[in-house]
C-alpha cells in the first residue's frame, strides 16, 4: 500500500523557487533596475550560455534517472507516493530553462527600443531569472542527492562459472 509521507518542508521545497522569484521582484523595484544598466547585453550573454548548459546538465542527468529507475533509491519514491512531486520538480526546472534561454534571447532584441514594453519585459525577465534560480538549485540538489545516494547500497554480481559463460556463448550462436 503506499503512503503518502508529504511534510511541511515538501511544501517549502515546493515554493520556495516563487519566494525567490518574489524577492528578485523587490529587488528590481526598490532599486529600479532597468536594461539600460551598463554591461546588460553582457549579462544576457552569460544568462543564455548558464541556462544552455543547465539544460544539457538536466538532460545528461535525466539519461542517468532511467538507468536508475530499479535502484532502492527510486523504488522508496515510488513507495512513498513522491512521483508527482518528483516529476513536477524536474519538469518544473527544465522548463522554466527553456522560459529563460527564450526570454533571453528575446531580451536582446527588445533592449534595442525605448518603450514601457521594453521595462516591462525587462521586469518579467528578471523575476523569472529569479524562479530560474530557485528551481535550478532544487533541481541540481535532488538530482545529485538522487545519483549519491545508492553509494551504501551492496551491489551483488553474479559471477558465472566457465561452463555456465560456454552455455550462455552456445545459446547465443543458435540464435
Amino acid at each position: 500500500m503506499k503512503k503518502s509521507s508529504k511534510t511541511i518542508g515538501d511544501y517549502i521545497n515546493l515554493v520556495y523557487p516563487i519566494i525567490i522569484a518574489l524577492f528578485f521582484v523587490i529587488i528590481d523595484v526598490h532599486w529600479k533596475f532597468t536594461y539600460k544598466v551598463k554591461g546588460f547585453s553582457d549579462v544576457l550573454e552569460s544568462v543564455i550560455t548558464f541556462s544552455s548548459i543547465v539544460i544539457g546538465f538536466y538532460t545528461a542527468m535525466y539519461g542517468i534517472l532511467i538507468t536508475m529507475k530499479n535502484t532502492t533509491l527510486m523504488k522508496e519514491i515510488r513507495q512513498h507516493n513522491l512521483n508527482g512531486i518528483f516529476k513536477f520538480q524536474l519538469y518544473d526546472s527544465l522548463l522554466i530553462s527553456f522560459i529563460v534561454l527564450l526570454f533571453s534571447i528575446v531580451m536582446q532584441i527588445v533592449k534595442n527600443y525605448n518603450s514601457s514594453a521594453s521595462g516591462f519585459f525587462f521586469d518579467i525577465w528578471f523575476a523569472i531569472i529569479g524562479y530560474f534560480v530557485g528551481s535550478t538549485y532544487r533541481a541540481i540538489s535532488l538530482l545529485l542527492k538522487i545519483i549519491f545516494a545508492d553509494n551504501n547500497e551492496n551491489i551483488k554480481i553474479q559471477k558465472k562459472s566457465p561452463l555456465e559463460k560456454r552455455r550462455q556463448l552456445e545459446r547465443i550462436g543458435k540464435k
